[in-house]
């Protein structure tokens, strides 16, 4: 329905169908390398009691939970964060900053005056050329412009923002509801995660207007 898009269009426009046509060029084995770059499918190192790992399916994990080979429809749906993958908000801000600060995956601290030690360094190279990066970042800042994260924009005499929508489905139950953004898009200061859970509805619907209101307050605090 979209006709030709680029990149930065498919991202703007949340188009499912572009990136199903590139995991069916680039496989699973990508998808899953880059996706524990990033530090899905482990814990961030923030020290917490009970924190989920997540998980970044491969074919090993389902031959061994579900007796099955790996299909291509199970890559397809890996592409858009459907199917096996499991994310926590806070793996997702993790991300988020890493493509904020210029590819740097960072240990997220809890913590008044000691730092707890961790087995996860305070913050380590994802491996994206600089090119990759700059895409990237316009692709989020071109979803708050133009695209399906209209609602993030916070207005006159705010800085601009960058981000992306999610819907993640979970039958038979409502939809979860997901935005993930930063703030200056030129001079990145806060990540805020919203998440939804079961709330029905698009993440530009329902999450967006969240995360524009957390960071309005935010940058009100000197005002």
């Amino acid at each position: 329905g979209f006709g030709r898009l680029n990149y930065r269009q498919a991202m703007a426009y949340s188009s499912d169908t572009f990136f199903y046509q590139i995991a069916l060029g680039t496989k699973a084995a990508p998808l899953q390398e880059w996706s524990r770059r990033f530090g899905l499918g482990q814990l961030t190192g923030i020290g917490l009691k009970g924190e989920a790992a997540g998980l970044v399916p491969d074919a090993e994990w389902k031959q061994r939970h579900w007796r099955e080979p790996w299909y291509v429809g199970d890559t397809v749906n890996m592409s858009i964060g459907q199917g096996f993958i499991t994310a926590t908000p806070l793996q997702m801000a993790v991300v988020t900053a890493a493509v904020a600060n210029g590819g740097w995956r960072v240990r997220p601290l809890l913590s008044q005056q000691v730092i707890p030690e961790s087995p996860v360094p305070l913050r380590q190279k994802v491996g994206l050329s600089p090119a990759t990066l700059e895409i990237l970042q316009q692709g989020l800042r071109d979803v708050v412009v133009y695209g399906t994260g209209g609602n993030a924009n916070l207005g006159p005499g705010f800085p601009p923002t960058a981000g992306k929508t999610g819907t993640a489905e979970d039958p038979p139950r409502r939809s979860h509801a997901w935005f993930v953004g930063y703030a200056p898009y030129d001079r990145p200061e806060l990540v805020v995660v919203v998440f939804l859970e079961n709330s029905g509805g698009g993440g530009g619907s329902r999450a967006a207007p969240i995360f524009r209101e957390v960071m309005r307050a935010y940058f009100q605090r000197d005002s």
